[in-house]
């Protein structure tokens, strides 16, 4: 282990591998003409990010072609020799509708709100799937016990869940380079609930600002359905963390350059160059989300509204080459290279022209002295993941204390509070900002310049990745810490109800016996379900019990002709199952309480768009199932304050607030029910779904106790099932054992 290993070690607490997956090596490969391949390290933002990491990882990813099986041995040796790198082999096809078709072609226009460019269909998904499975299948086979899992960006956004479900115990961490989107435009997207579930498989989840966090967390709640807080979600059994991460820069690397005879010749050279002269920078890929056409608009403005700039102010904007291939870039090439000509021709002189437009990749050494010598720099990005140009900008500035006129609509607006805030759509505002920005006093631009200076020399690509690191092993330990509750042995149970002499099973009944439905009247039990109970109710040693809110009348309705016992009100009716009787289990009392409840129930329902309630005989239900999942949640928060001030008892349901009064105690009967049948040789019980009973609670006997929850999962439970499906098929199984019994011919006196 190397120095930098054991600064991973010491500022992160991790001593394992990581393992960092990313949709491109940082490695780009050549074969030479003698057949030979050579590799050379690549430049991007990643590589550049994850730079500042400083230490040694493997990185796992796609090489960038497709690559002949002869040749695949010799790839993966020298890279793995020299970079430490494990290419992931996929076809062209694969390759390109997974890249150009999904991810570029759906995801990422959604993502930065352009849900009109979306070019969905099965066939790229498919692609899009299928890498996401061979990128996985490369990690299963290298994972180690303690290894750390780092995955990238949209491309990937599938792989915590295909990972999982190889290797249960991956500690998994996944970080969105870009905007995560309102919930309104991500709930477009058609196989949106499988994009959440796939990155939901993470111990940790980071995005650049609380924005795209929250965004993500409405997705959840809303799309999913799920439960979340705001540093989280509550997914199966686990707390996925959800943190922010704002990614930076190396500026030492810019420090360095900075000083070096190539830079500073340079420096000299472009301010003879523009002597006289106000520079802007501009520097962005030739992208639709990165606003160059609203800049142009705006220089333009500038130049009709600020006459007097004419001759002596210039925008150099270099557009670095994207995606030329692709339709709407060469719209996008031809618009902004038709803006340029315009203004230029309406502007411009012999000798001077505004704006200076290259069309191409620049040198670093070259970038960093455009970056000293401008007097400002223009970011008009109509929506961007982060933009690491205005910090690099921002290190660059050793004299001239330039200004950062920075759009609103990028991630790093919400960390450099000292750059000059646009909406690049409004044109006029942006001319005026950039008139502004020119004439700034120097005593508020060193101010401004002090502040941004200090977040980007702290905030560092390395405080980044190892806050990242050292935040995923914590959460990953965490996920190991807590109460697991172990899936039921339905094969045990069903051998220990085989051996059992008398049996009780007690159910719930909603959500456990059949799924939750928007409209309960219309959860009435199946026939099968129906004729499971008669089988079970019909032998002598199982007494079955069903325990629910629902009311008697209901219950009685749907359960007519079956022996078992039944619990209405969540126990304030009680029938035993020889008896067609229903027994009011509290005393007889004043119900002037509803009165109270039933305009309070009334005003929420008003105010909630879907929910609805019950009025039974003592007990109160409000449903808000149907109801926005977020305002739902706000409102029933709100309701159960108010009960919380009266003497009542409230029982919080999923999806739905009971009230009854405060002096009714469900036990009661079950606890008789047990107590009758303990002399009967009771030695099983089996308590199933959110019946409102702990094991605890019930009166001891000789026997064995299963404490089962259904769907979500309760410490308070032993074990659990997935949903009503899987106790259905427990059912059916213990009434087999219960029909074979019954038909076994009687043993011999």
């Amino acid at each position: 282990m190397n120095e930098n290993d054991n600064n991973l070690e010491n500022e992160t607490g991790f001593s394992g591998r990581l393992i960092v997956v990313s949709n491109r090596l940082p490695v780009s490969i050549k074969k030479e003409a003698n057949g030979k391949w050579s590799c050379k390290m690549s430049s991007g933002g990643l590589v550049a990010a994850l730079s500042g990491l400083k230490s040694n990882f493997i990185w796992v990813g796609w090489i960038g072609a497709e690559i002949e099986e002869d040749d695949r041995k010799e790839i993966k040796d020298l890279l793995w020799k020299d970079y430490s790198c494990i290419p992931v082999f996929l076809s062209e096809k694969v390759a390109n509708e997974h890249y150009n078709g999904f991810s570029n072609g759906v995801l990422w226009p959604l993502f930065h709100y352009l849900p009109g460019d979306l070019d969905y269909d099965d066939r790229i998904w498919n692609s899009y799937v299928e890498a996401n499975e061979k990128f996985s299948s490369v990690v299963a086979e290298i994972l180690k016990p303690n290894d750390l899992v780092w995955v990238h960006d949209y491309h990937m956004m599938l792989l915590p869940e295909i990972l999982k479900q190889k290797k249960p115990d991956a500690r998994i961490g996944f970080f969105l380079h870009i905007p995560f989107p309102s919930s309104e435009i991500f709930r477009v997207l058609p196989c949106r609930k499988e994009i959440l579930l796939g990155i939901l498989n993470c111990c940790l989840i980071g995005f650049h600002t609380y924005d795209y966090a929250r965004h993500f967390l409405k997705s959840c709640t809303r799309i999913v359905g799920l439960e979340t807080a705001p540093n989280g979600v509550y997914f199966n059994d686990r707390f996925v963390q959800v943190g922010v991460f704002p990614v930076g820069i190396d500026p030492d690397k810019f420090f360095e350059s900075l000083k070096t005879t190539q830079v500073q010749n340079r420096i000299k050279e472009l301010k003879q160059s523009f002597d006289g002269t106000k520079v802007l920078i501009g520097i962005d890929r030739l992208d639709y989300i990165k606003g160059i056409p609203q800049k142009l608009q705006a220089i333009e403005r500038l130049f009709q509204k600020y006459p007097e700039w004419k001759g002596k102010l210039v925008l150099i904007q270099v557009a670095v080459p994207s995606r030329q291939d692709v339709e709407e870039y060469q719209k996008l090439k031809k618009e902004v290279e038709e803006l340029v000509g315009r203004i230029n021709g309406l502007y411009g002189s012999i000798g001077y022209s505004p704006i200076h437009y290259l069309f191409q990749s620049v040198e670093p050494s070259e970038l960093t002295a455009l970056y000293n010598i401008s007097d400002a720099a223009l970011i008009t990005s109509i929506r961007d993941g982060m933009n690491l140009v205005a910090q690099e900008y921002i290190v660059c500035q050793t004299e001239n204390n330039g200004v950062l006129i920075l759009s609103e609509f990028t991630g790093a607006a919400q960390s450099l509070s000292g750059a000059v805030m646009i909406n690049p759509w409004n044109t006029e505002e942006v001319a005026d900002s950039i008139h502004n920005a020119l004439l700034m006093p120097l005593e508020e631009r060193e101010e401004k310049h002090q502040m941004l200076l200090k977040y980007v020399t702290k905030h560092t690509a390395s405080h980044w990745g190892l806050g990242f690191v050292k935040e995923l092993n914590k959460a990953s330990s965490n996920a190991d810490k807590m109460v697991t509750i172990q899936k039921l042995d339905i094969d045990k149970v069903v051998d220990v109800y085989k051996q059992s002499k008398r049996r009780l099973l007690i159910f719930a009944y909603d959500g456990t016996l059949i799924p939750y439905n928007n409209v309960p009247q219309l959860s009435r039990p199946s026939q099968e379900l129906l004729n499971s109970f008669d089988t079970l109710s019909n032998d002598p040693k199982t007494d079955v019990y069903i325990l629910s809110g629902r009311d008697k009348k209901t219950l009685s309705e749907w359960f007519m002709g079956i022996q078992i016992g039944l619990s209405a009100e969540y126990g304030c009716f009680f029938k035993l199952p020889e008896s067609t009787e229903w027994e009011q289990q509290v005393p007889s009392m004043d119900l002037s309480w509803k009165e109270t409840i039933r305009p309070l129930f009334k005003y929420f329902t008003l105010r909630t768009p879907g929910s609805f309630f019950e009025e039974k005989e003592m007990l109160f239900t409000w449903h808000y199932r149907n109801a926005d999942p977020i305002f739902g949640s706000i409102q029933a928060r709100e309701l159960h304050l108010h009960l919380d001030n009266l003497p009542l008892d409230v029982i919080v349901g999923d999806k739905t607030l009971g009230v009854r009064s405060y002096n009714i105690n469900p036990l009661s009967s079950m606890k008789k029910v047990i107590t009758d049948t303990i002399p009967k040789g009771l030695d099983l019980i089996l308590l199933i779904g959110d019946t409102h009973i702990h094991s605890s609670e019930l009166p001891t006997f000789d026997g064995k106790i299963f404490n089962i929850s259904v769907g979500k999962k309760s410490v308070k439970d032993s074990y659990h099932l997935s949903d009503p499906a899987e106790v259905n098929y427990l059912l059916n199984r213990l009434e087999k054992i219960s029909k074979d019994e019954s038909c076994a011919p009687a043993p011999d006196n």
